[in-house]
């Protein structure tokens, strides 16, 4: 933390002398414990549950003319008790650094390691719930008008700063990535469209393998503040080859519907539908979508068993409520109902049992917030051999968490 706090006094310092109305100095520190007996996987009666918590420190500065913006976070991640008393030094990374310049006020361009977040965070996100969350890097060209917008990103990686292309695979995350996307807005109706195209590359020295798959598809959905209804349907497909260099022909289609009740009360339903690949099917082919740098917390469960869709795809049917029972003060209950595509085994198996979660959250003021939370889920034969915890004494799952949130404001 020494470190990180020099970086500030600097960022501070230098900021002071700028023209304080283009910059913003703020911080992001975030505090979760969370007790896990069970989290992700069902916890053997051998073991005992972990009770860890972790600290995420976020520093931003931002700036911002009429022609140029820029960006930089640095992050700082460490579990409690990793570090010793006597701090013998902890690595500060850099999250973001781009600079972006705006040709037009509708036009511009953005270069550098940046977060990309669209629609509902579903196969672009920040992953902000996470304690490492993820960055690109990669050109952005940007076009943004009032009621119409399209976004280019391309990235192309290397392992080191070489003058002679990589002999060995490429396998740090994909070795490109392009993407377009374009959303109109029509009023109390918007509708996004995306295409990405990533490639990964296995293999062997001198004898690499590049795998393109190509995800296209998008959203239509229906806001309006007068409106206590609102609508998502997701739809997306998948082709080409995975990373495995398997062919690929995969889907996702997913509804969400909430209904604002009164001040108080609302209530949602929805489901999500990952087409998967049956146990039968021929070695070179995958049926099974992958949800590409999407956030895995917030959809198919708290609890994250199925934060990466099974071999044989899943269903995830759910229905839930909220309660704003203070300004401040919200409470969300959650049921989920788990399956997949295709059979698990011979049997025909394809239930993997459901999850309730729990959420809380209490928003102090603009520079600290609670959340809480607590879930369970209720196993079966099906998640029991996906989780290969057949004929294996388990405990009964459940995970819950605290969360305190800082956000400081140096300079605004």
């Amino acid at each position: 933390m020494k470190q990180l706090l020099l970086i500030t006094t600097l960022l501070v310092s230098i900021a002071t002398q700028l023209v304080a109305q283009s910059i913003k100095v703020d911080a992001d520190i975030r505090s979760r414990a969370e007790y896990r007996d069970g989290f992700q996987e069902p916890l053997a009666d051998s073991l005992n549950p972990a009770f860890v918590n972790n600290l995420r420190t976020k520093l931003n500065l931002s700036y911002a003319s009429e022609k140029v913006k820029a960006k930089v976070s640095l992050l700082d991640t460490r579990t409690f008790g990793k570090t010793a008393v006597a701090n013998t030094g902890q690595g500060v990374g850099i999250l973001e650094a781009w600079g972006e310049y705006n040709f037009t006020p509708a036009f511009s361009f953005a270069i550098g390691r940046q977060g990309l977040e669209y629609d509902d965070k579903r196969l672009f996100s920040y992953n902000n719930w996470s304690n490492t969350p993820g960055a690109h890097d990669l050109v952005l060209l940007k076009y943004n008008a009032k009621t119409w917008n399209i976004h280019f990103g391309s990235a192309y990686n290397n392992t080191g700063d070489g003058n002679f292309e990589a002999i060995t695979p490429y396998t740090l995350t994909y070795k490109t990535l392009n993407f377009l996307r374009s959303e109109v807005n029509f009023g109390v109706i918007s509708a996004s469209a995306l295409w990405i195209n990533d490639s990964y590359q296995s293999g062997a020295e001198n004898n690499i393998i590049t795998s393109y798959r190509n995800t296209v598809g998008g959203n239509v959905w229906i806001t309006n503040k007068k409106n206590p209804f609102t609508f998502l349907a997701t739809g997306y497909y998948q082709f080409g080859h995975d990373k495995t260099d398997k062919k690929l022909n995969a889907y996702l289609l997913a509804l969400n519907a909430q209904q604002k009740l009164n001040n108080t009360y609302s209530l949602k339903i929805g489901g999500d539908v990952f087409s998967g690949s049956a146990n039968s099917i021929e070695a070179g082919t995958s049926t099974t979508f992958n949800k590409l740098y999407g956030t895995n917390h917030s959809f198919n469960g708290s609890i994250e068993y199925w934060r990466n869709v099974p071999t044989q795809g899943l269903v995830d049917v759910y229905a839930g409520a909220t309660a704003k029972l203070f300004p401040k003060f919200d409470i969300n209950l959650t049921y989920h109902y788990f399956a997949t595509k295709q059979a698990i085994d011979a049997d025909g198996t394809k239930s993997i049992g459901s999850e309730i979660d729990i959420t809380a959250n209490y928003a102090v003021n603009e520079q600290f917030a609670v959340q809480g939370g607590w879930s369970t889920y209720f196993t079966n034969k099906g998640s029991d051999i996906l989780k290969k915890k057949i004929d294996v004494d388990t405990r009964f799952p459940q995970w819950a968490y605290i969360s305190l949130t800082f956000k400081p404001s140096f300079i605004d």
